[in-house]
């Protein structure tokens, strides 16, 4: 992602309040869907005609990750597993290793030629509804695909969704930090 992208997803959390959000989002874990939205449209106003296909995939990708750390989400980010680089692992490598079932595999499609992220993704996670894509635009694919500018599958509901799928399958401690 470009320095300058970065420095307007900064300056826009810091506007907002990082702990603001964070805070926000402990407490009830559908603020992340606010926050997002407002984090990425003020991001978008302030880029232009600047903002292509890949530096959004870039920002959803950076913003993803701070709402993760923000709504205290268990993950590891960038991590080269069984050979193959892979995005995000929810909850860890670990948890992929022991049990295919209680582990998301999120991969952010930049750009087309990016769709080798996907064979990556099928060679370390065989259940396929475990497989979370993320992207600008629609792709054609059987797997959930969050896309930034589509409210059927909003990449703005992402953070609920592994909210969610953490704690239907059982991820021990999130309770405390959620308030349940």
């Amino acid at each position: 992602m470009p320095k300058d992208v970065a420095e307007i997803l900064y300056s826009t959390i810091q506007k907002i309040g990082r702990e603001k959000i964070r805070t926000d989002v402990i407490s009830d874990i559908h603020f992340s869907e606010k926050h997002s939205r407002q984090i990425l449209q003020e991001c978008i106003d302030k880029m232009g005609s600047s903002a292509d296909d890949e530096t959004l995939a870039g920002l959803s990708e950076a913003m993803l990750h701070f709402l993760l750390t923000a709504a205290v989400l268990p993950s590891e980010r960038k991590v080269s597993f069984a050979g193959v680089e892979l995005d995000i692992v929810v909850p860890s490598t670990k948890a992929l290793i022991r049990d295919h079932d209680k582990s998301l595999v999120i991969q952010i499609i930049k750009k087309e030629s990016d769709t080798l992220k996907i064979s990556h993704a099928e060679s370390v996670q065989p259940v396929r509804e475990n497989i979370w894509l993320v992207s600008t635009k629609p792709l054609l694919t059987n797997y959930r695909n969050y896309q930034l500018f589509n409210d059927r599958i909003s990449y703005h509901l992402i953070i609920c969704d592994i909210y969610d799928f953490v704690r239907n399958k059982g991820v021990r401690g999130l309770n405390l930090l959620h308030g349940q």
